[in-house]
């Protein structure tokens, strides 16, 4: 009797075109994976915080906070968390009444009086604050979301902050446009989340 007959063969061939495909589709399945993490790699922002006290191109003291995106592809900011000596913050504006009330009550009364008189000096300084949701920071590239030069309205505030500073952490979640979320603070690079809060649901928490 033949070890190899007719419906044997078949069976063979079947179950060899079976594997055949299965192999296949394994192989295609890895492959759009691999261009699926690279596309997600070629896409992935970074963001990091970083400030400072000098402003080399204007030759001037200011303190300055910045996200700089180190990454390879935009970033959308979607929730921001201020963290100064433990306890958290949703905005720049809320962490500087944490960390110098009083001189920033007396910065804004000192501009309020000033403009009042439709002649401030050209020496009192400025603050400027920029959006922090949902703004595109482009691929290595810096947004600049707060700055405070050093004159004569603003040199308290400015003292006080630049000791202040150095307690605060921020940490942010992003998203790239493909719809991928990622998280980033003071001690790790960029971490996948599902989804990123809003700033009021991370602070209602």
């Amino acid at each position: 009797m033949r070890f190899f007959n007719r419906d044997r063969l078949n069976l063979v061939i079947a179950i060899s075109a079976i594997m055949i495909s299965l192999a296949s589709f394994y192989a295609t399945y890895l492959q759009a994976r691999a261009a699926n993490q690279q596309v997600k790699v070629m896409t992935m922002p970074v963001i990091q915080f970083s400030h400072g006290n000098y402003d080399e191109e204007s030759n001037q003291n200011k303190i300055t906070f910045n996200f700089h995106n180190a990454g390879s592809g935009p970033a959308i900011l979607k929730s921001v968390n201020f963290n100064y000596k433990n306890t958290d913050y949703s905005s720049t504006h809320d962490f500087l009444r944490a960390c110098c009330r009083e001189e920033y009550k007396t910065m804004l009364d000192t501009f309020n009086k000033r403009l009042a008189t439709h002649h401030p000096p050209l020496d009192d300084g400025f603050e400027i604050s920029a959006e922090i949701n949902e703004v595109i920071v482009p691929a290595q590239s810096e947004y600049p979301f707060y700055s405070l030069s050093r004159g004569t309205a603003t040199s308290e505030l400015w003292k006080k902050l630049d000791r202040e500073r150095w307690s605060l952490s921020i940490s942010a979640c992003f998203c790239s446009p493909l719809g991928n979320c990622y998280e980033s603070n003071s001690k790790k690079i960029s971490t996948e989340v599902d989804h990123c809060p809003s700033n009021q649901q991370l602070h209602s928490r």
